[in-house]
């Protein structure tokens, strides 16, 4: 179940840095964590916290419940 839930919250993550026309270190930049977390992130490699998903957010100009929309 949880790794469902990380393969849906990177796919979602993706969409959204795609529709924005960023690269991965543009969002780890804006977010302030690294490239490589986001990549993880995205394939689903890696489990995140809630102060990850509050920063992720934040870089999108969303809240966290937007962020979370379809997970």
């Amino acid at each position: 179940m949880a790794s469902e839930v990380c393969a849906a919250l990177g796919q979602r993550i993706r969409e959204l840095r795609k529709q924005r026309g960023w690269r991965q270190l543009d969002l780890a930049v804006q977010a302030g964590i690294n490239e490589n977390y986001v990549s993880d992130l995205e394939v689903g490699r890696k489990e995140v916290c809630l102060n990850t998903i509050s920063a992720l957010a934040e870089a999108f100009g969303l809240t966290i419940s937007e962020l979370m929309s379809g997970v």
